[in-house]
């Protein structure tokens, strides 16, 4: 169980933070969970759905949304060279470049600047029993890269540069929320063993308690997925097993505020998906914002 309290909630006077650590080796452009969907796609389609979300929770009918959240999304590959170089850095971007370059952007940074403004189709319910397609803006910050891109799987190098800037922030936050950081990958390191380096990232702390790392597992297999697991048992896959054995156990606190909406959480349970779609990979997402949650609003 990692150390701490975790009772802190986002405020403007000690916002949390939230880092995406994304996989962009070329197996993300397989079919994700046994469907021909590339898995980089459900991927960018999740972050940019949750980054929308964040912002709307921090919007309080003012002109811009409150300053409660910093936000990170960091890309690793490598090259085509041998023996190939890593690509790591920030992957976020904003249609007046004032993001672009920068590890961590705030979520007013990002109501400001968003790269575009797509629409998307939905089928919503009729009221009558039946479905129509409607139009949706669907606002966009990242984008995936180019197949030629992609390449291999640095994901210790990736863990080391999220070390750096979650190091950074911590100490300038000791009050906050810790850092949550939230790996996506489909991979098994090509660059050495993660787990130790999982653990010197995990071991990063505010005043309120260590780092969470969550971990979600996005497989080409069409295997069941699971989720939260509390063993790395009921897991079929190696790759799994290690991103179990790296992801944090949810917090006492935040496995009680996860009950009171609804998803289930027994004790040793961990920070991770296998195998997951969309929707498994959202609540995942949003697992990681319960505990920092802002506060109720006469606290506010």
């Amino acid at each position: 169980m990692p150390n701490g309290k975790y009772e802190k909630s986002a405020e403007r006077a000690n916002p949390a933070c939230i880092i995406f650590l994304l996989d962009q080796s070329y197996s993300m452009n397989d079919g994700i969970a046994g469907t021909p969907r590339p898995k980089i796609d459900a991927v960018t389609t999740a972050i940019n759905r949750f980054i929308a979300d964040l912002i709307a929770l921090c919007e309080k009918g003012e002109d811009k949304p409150r300053y409660y959240f910093d936000v990170g999304v960091i890309g690793y590959t490598t090259d085509r060279n041998d023996p190939p170089n890593p690509i790591i850095g920030p992957v976020i971007q904003g249609a007046n470049k004032s993001l672009s370059g920068r590890d961590l952007v705030s979520v007013v940074d990002l109501f400001d600047d968003p790269l575009a403004i797509e629409d998307r189709q939905k089928q919503v319910d009729d009221g009558a029993g039946g479905l129509v397609t409607t139009t949706l803006k669907f606002p966009v910050w990242y984008r995936k890269p180019s197949g030629d891109a992609m390449s291999g799987t640095p994901m210790c190098a990736a863990l080391q540069y999220v070390q750096n800037i979650a190091s950074t922030w911590c100490a300038g936050h000791p009050a906050s929320f810790p850092p949550v950081v939230i790996h996506l990958s489909d991979g098994e390191a090509t660059d050495g063993d993660p787990e130790p380096v999982a653990e010197a990232l995990k071991a990063l702390s505010t005043e309120d308690g260590q780092l969470l790392l969550f971990n979600c597992h996005v497989s080409e297999s069409a295997a069941v997925p699971v989720v939260f697991p509390s063993s790395e048992q009921v897991l079929t896959d190696e790759r799994a097993k290690t991103l179990f054995r790296m992801s944090s156990e949810l917090p006492d606190s935040v496995r009680s505020r996860a009950e009171v909406k609804g998803i289930s959480c027994s004790p040793g349970t961990r920070g991770m998906v296998f195998n997951a779609d969309g929707g498994q990979m959202l609540l995942l997402i949003q697992m990681g914002t319960i505990g920092a949650a802002p506060p109720p609003p006469h606290l506010r």
